[in-house]
């Protein structure tokens, strides 16, 4: 099967469990969620082998783990990294601090979170924070109150040059998340910030326009001269992500291949709901939370992929499909001159600064030798 790129990175993974309780007991309130009550403490599994095959099928080089649900810890997460460094690299987060409140054994607070972490990116073994950022999740917050805890997160992000995960727009807030997004990344434009999933989430596809306008408003957003958001589109329909390929305030340069892969607790079903989009990720209420088989994510996601190729030129899919994500996570590519640079029209008035685009020290094999 050929390629969909030069270099395909799958930014946004989830292999370190199959979504089972660990003590075995689904119930029929049983989600697969764990911030929910009652929900319990997923089992850590390697499900790497499987995910090795799927990228060896589908021609995916790199995958980025994030942690996500209950039970998957930072360090479950590196092991896999450790197995296979060609093929991986992980997010890190409060891991440790949510399973200890799960377990009933020490609430959660925003100290051990912070340790948490802190004590994780000074290891140098994780490339960002997510995909959850810390929050205590039994508390209702306001506008300032998530903003002056996020920005303990952001400052984290900074000092250790690393990106940082924006998934707050999945939850019920009495604020319009957005503005909380724009006003981070006016704060910190130094740091990286990704949008997961670009506002289409599990069950979010009846309002996926909305959704995804919106979190395409706050990237482009005019009074950001340099936009430091960068959007996950890999389960958005093809004609979206071209909008944003083509929006003068967006382009190729902004969006990342992250689909949610191996996210267990959904299956990808055709047509719900007679929308325009003809398939969705989501989890449904009426049939067993947590399918029985591997969904087939990147099965799913190619054809979307092969649909925008009709009007995206191959050049901007290689960007999008992986040149980004080697240059905002520091993944070793293959050679030197594979991604698109040097355009202003892609790169704009600072199109001198995207030569090279990946630097030297990321390419496995220069394509020129160094100068004696």
């Amino acid at each position: 099967m050929m390629k969909l790129g030069r270099f395909v990175v799958e930014s946004h993974g989830h292999i370190s469990t199959l979504y089972k309780s660990v003590d075995g007991k689904e119930g029929k309130n049983w989600t697969g969620l764990t911030h929910q009550a009652g929900d319990g403490e997923l089992a850590s599994y390697d499900n790497s082998p499987l995910t090795l095959y799927d990228m060896e099928t589908y021609g995916i080089d790199m995958v980025v783990l994030k942690p996500s649900q209950i039970g998957t810890t930072n360090e479950a997460q590196l092991k896999i990294v450790e197995k296979h460094p060609d093929k991986f690299v992980a997010f890190c987060a409060d891991q440790t601090t949510k399973l200890k409140a799960q377990r009933g054994e020490k609430e959660w607070n925003l100290n051990d979170a912070v340790d948490e972490i802190d004590a994780a990116l000074q290891t140098g073994k994780y490339c960002g924070i997510g995909e959850f950022m810390p929050r205590d999740w039994t508390k209702n917050y306001t506008y300032e109150e998530r903003l002056d805890e996020c920005r303990i997160f952001f400052d984290m992000a900074r000092k250790y040059d690393v990106p940082i995960d924006f998934h707050e727009w999945t939850w019920d807030y009495s604020f319009n998340v957005w503005i909380l997004l724009m006003k981070l990344a006016a704060e910190y434009q130094d740091v990286k910030i990704i949008a997961n999933h670009g506002g289409l989430s599990i069950g979010h596809y009846p309002v996926k326009d909305m959704n995804i306008r919106r979190c395409m408003e706050a990237v482009g957003f005019p009074l950001l001269r340099e936009s430091n958001i960068y959007i996950e589109v890999g389960t958005w329909p093809a004609e979206m992500i071209r909008t944003a390929v083509e929006d003068p305030n967006i382009g190729p340069t902004q969006l990342l291949w992250g689909t949610d892969y191996g996210h267990v607790p959904q299956y990808i079903i055709s047509h719900p709901g007679g929308q325009d989009q003809s398939i969705h990720p989501t989890s449904v209420k009426k049939w067993p939370p947590v399918p029985a088989y591997q969904v087939d994510w990147w099965g799913y996601v190619t054809t979307t992929m092969l649909e925008l190729k009709k009007w995206v030129a191959q050049d901007e899919m290689n960007l999008i499909l992986g040149g980004n994500a080697a240059k905002i996570f520091r993944l070793p590519v293959p050679h030197e001159r594979m991604f698109r640079c040097g355009r202003p029209d892609v790169f704009g008035i600072n199109w001198e600064e995207s030569i090279p685009y990946i630097p030297r020290e990321q390419v496995i094999n220069p394509d020129f030798p160094d100068e004696e």
